[in-house]
């Protein structure tokens, strides 16, 4: 008991000549007479003590009501980053959909074109290995798609179908070794095979060196085969080289697509 009594003796001090100032001026008021000089000793010794103690009660005040004030504007602070973060979402979403407007729009020329067999599709999917290039579309047999169907885009000539299921349609792309499709350079006319490489490349084989190619010549679907309607664009020539043994001449060709950035495509049955 004596312990504690030591430990929180100011405490105890400062509360009891508050007390005592309390009372005096309690009987002051009450009798409305002047202090005596004991009276006003006491004032005196309690009135640091009353100061002291006013300053703590103000100071913890002061301390609640800055919390409070802190407490309040963390809680807007995390509205305002709820809603800051909803309205990123949220443009984000028409960012998304006026892309997507603009390209289906780039489309819809050709879909006209096509009006009697045209399918827009949007691909889903990609072969992740580097041995096959194909996609994966949304659209299959219950939407009119069949196999060996000529998929496009406004850039370009994308591949063919080449297995469908009823809600599912697989395209094998002009880049995949398995591709094959009879094609002509537009400024000269002249034909060839063009075949799909490993890389986002293409080769227009039996070319003779005498046929008159040149780098930047476009290289479009020249109508045979059934499958691709004729004068659709392929790609350009990138290189040209007559300087290799044998009869032919070695070209390459850099599709117009971007196969990397494909996300809608046009399905089509036959040439208009």
């Amino acid at each position: 008991m004596l312990d504690f009594l030591k430990r929180f003796r100011l405490i105890f001090a400062a509360l009891f000549f508050l007390f005592l100032a309390l009372l005096i001026l309690v009987m002051n008021a009450r009798e409305g007479r002047e202090a005596t000089w004991m009276e006003r000793l006491a004032l005196r010794i309690s009135a640091p003590l009353q100061q002291q103690v006013q300053g703590m009660i103000l100071w913890v005040r002061g301390m609640g009501e800055h919390y409070l004030f802190l407490a309040g504007v963390q809680r807007k602070n995390q509205e305002l980053k709820r809603e800051i973060s909803a309205l990123r979402e949220e443009n984000n979403r028409l960012k998304e959909t006026i892309l997507a407007e603009k390209r289906l729009e780039r489309l819809s020329a050709y879909q006209a074109k096509y009006s009697s067999t045209a399918i827009v599709a949007q691909v889903f999917a990609r072969d992740p290995s580097n041995w096959f290039k194909t996609i994966l579309v949304n659209k299959g047999e219950e939407d009119g798609v069949a196999k060996d169907m000529a998929v496009i885009t406004a850039d370009g000539v994308v591949g063919r179908v080449m297995e469908v299921t009823s809600t599912v349609a697989k395209v094998l792309q002009i880049t995949d070794p398995n591709s094959a499709l009879d094609v002509l350079v537009q400024r000269s006319r002249c034909q060839g095979i063009m075949e799909g490489r490993i890389k986002d490349l293409c080769i227009l084989k039996y070319v003779q060196k005498s046929d008159d190619i040149q780098v930047g010549d476009a290289v479009v679907t020249s109508g045979m085969g059934g499958i691709f309607p004729k004068g659709l664009l392929i790609g350009t020539v990138s290189t040209v080289d007559r300087k290799r043994p044998g009869i032919f001449q070695y070209v390459e060709v850099k599709p117009s697509v971007d196969f990397s950035r494909l996300e809608e495509v046009l399905i089509v049955a036959e040439e208009p």
